[in-house]
């Protein structure tokens, strides 16, 4: 399982592209699906003592939106920092991968409170938040762009594995043509006990952990978009999103059933 992925910081270029297509897609993504994008990624740390409080908002967040999505991206720019005689902590779930994603849509420019810090929640890739601040989750939350392109899973008979299908009308695969489509491995829950830093004795359970990221191909006007992923293991989920890297919006994201 990849723990790497694209960490090339936002060029010009690439920064306009995504504005372009956030206003192509916006005009159409909600009559083109009624399916509702309820994306929250939470950047976090086990050695910040002011993210506990945001990763219990997640868990409560979970419970009370029955369609929401829900990420934590563990960074590791907490792991080296010393606190006093409690010394530091190497959170065990971080990646440099994870830092450098929220660096990303720290240059994408997002609305809300952009910015590299923890903890911060990340709305379908469109508004920042303190992660601890459930009014402004949820009203960004409240404004649902809609899925700009279908994904669907079905189970391959008699193989451990899922199909995922990617489709949409013309104009919308034209829009986005190119654009990345994305798996996302997690954990359901996990217990760790602090043994340094900020947060030294506590035990801290978190939840959809992520552990890995890997891109499944980009989305096509010509080709069928469909790839064969196998099925997440006990314990284990997965999310497939459209989005390239964290440069532009997320486009539409699903769970793996």
């Amino acid at each position: 399982m990849t723990r790497s992925f694209h960490k090339t910081l936002c060029s010009v270029r690439t920064c306009l592209r995504g504005l372009v297509l956030l206003a192509v897609v916006s005009a159409f993504s909600t009559a083109s699906s009624a399916d509702s994008l309820k994306l929250v990624e939470l950047f976090t740390s086990h050695g910040c003592s002011s993210c506990p409080p945001a990763e219990r908002l997640l868990k409560e967040l979970l419970a009370d939106h029955e369609q929401l999505l829900a990420l934590e991206f563990h960074v590791d720019y907490w792991n080296s920092l010393v606190h006093g005689s409690d010394g530091s902590f190497t959170d065990p779930f971080s990646d440099p991968a994870f830092s450098a994603r929220q660096r990303e849509y720290n240059v994408a420019g997002l609305r809300g409170r952009p910015g590299v810090y923890t903890p911060q929640a990340v709305i379908n890739g469109r508004v920042a938040a303190v992660g601890s601040n459930r009014r402004q989750i949820e009203r960004a939350l409240a404004d649902d762009p809609g899925q700009a392109l279908r994904i669907q899973f079905e189970s391959e008979s008699g193989e451990n594995s899922l199909a995922v299908q990617v489709s949409g009308g013309a104009q919308q695969r034209s829009a986005l043509e190119g654009t990345a489509i994305q798996l996302v491995h997690y954990i359901d829950s996990a217990t760790t006990k602090i043994s340094g830093g900020e947060n030294r004795h506590l035990e801290l359970t978190n939840h959809h952990i992520v552990i890995g990221m890997q891109t499944l191909g980009a989305v096509s006007t010509d080709d069928s978009m469909t790839f064969v992923i196998p099925k997440p293991e006990p314990g284990q989920g997965c999310v497939v999103m459209i989005q390239e890297s964290a440069l532009t919006p997320v486009y539409a994201a699903q769970a793996c059933p």
